[in-house]
């Protein structure tokens, strides 16, 4: 089989005419192959050839997911999954994207904890979150372990201008105890002393 034409198409791609039929390839599935006209390739290549270029698509969905909307890896094989693409496929395009470094979970989850330490949550309601975003672990407590004493300040001192202002008429027993009870449910362990 041999390669008779070879056209640049949009974003990377390239129209590869092999044996009159067209397959649409992505820039790296080319230069990895050398599909180039004139090349020669057997079927089994070509066979080769069709699933790199498929795991190389995949590939860039996840990182553009990955991206955009600043998602773990148990929430990009969820989006590819979902779209109906295989599961085994999707994990083997994640690891890749992790081992090239392109996907950090940490570097996410430490993103994570700190903005939403600075929207007035404490360390159980944080943890909370990222399990149930299913962050691992080690990657929830090392993520608490790197959060900044500002941002701890900055989400308390928020959360306690909100409920003053909301709790300020109550007199002083009522309010510490409202106080106290809305530092609780926002994952603190202690409130701030008034």
């Amino acid at each position: 089989m041999i390669v008779n034409r070879l056209t640049k198409c949009k974003e990377s791609t390239y129209e590869v005419e092999i044996e009159q039929k067209v397959y649409i390839l992505d820039e790296e599935t080319v230069l990895k192959y050398r599909l180039f006209k004139g090349y020669e390739i057997s079927p089994t290549e070509l066979e080769e050839c069709i699933q790199a270029n498929e795991l190389e698509t995949i590939k860039k969905k996840a990182y553009s997911y990955y991206l955009k909307y600043q998602k773990n890896t148990y929430e990009v094989i969820k989006y590819l999954t979902d779209r109906e693409i295989p599961y085994l496929l999707a994990v083997e395009a994640v690891h890749t994207l992790e081992d090239k470094g392109l996907i950090n979970e940490l570097y996410l989850a430490i993103g994570v904890a700190g903005s939403l330490a600075r929207n007035s949550n404490g360390i159980y309601m944080i943890r909370h979150k990222l399990k149930n975003r299913h962050f691992k672990n080690d990657v929830i407590e090392e993520a608490i372990n790197q959060l900044t004493e500002e941002d701890v300040e900055e989400g308390k001192n928020k959360l306690y201008a909100k409920a003053i202002k909301k709790y300020g008429k109550l007199n002083s027993f009522e309010q510490k105890q409202k106080l106290r009870e809305a530092f609780y449910r926002h994952g603190y362990t202690e409130s701030i002393s008034s």
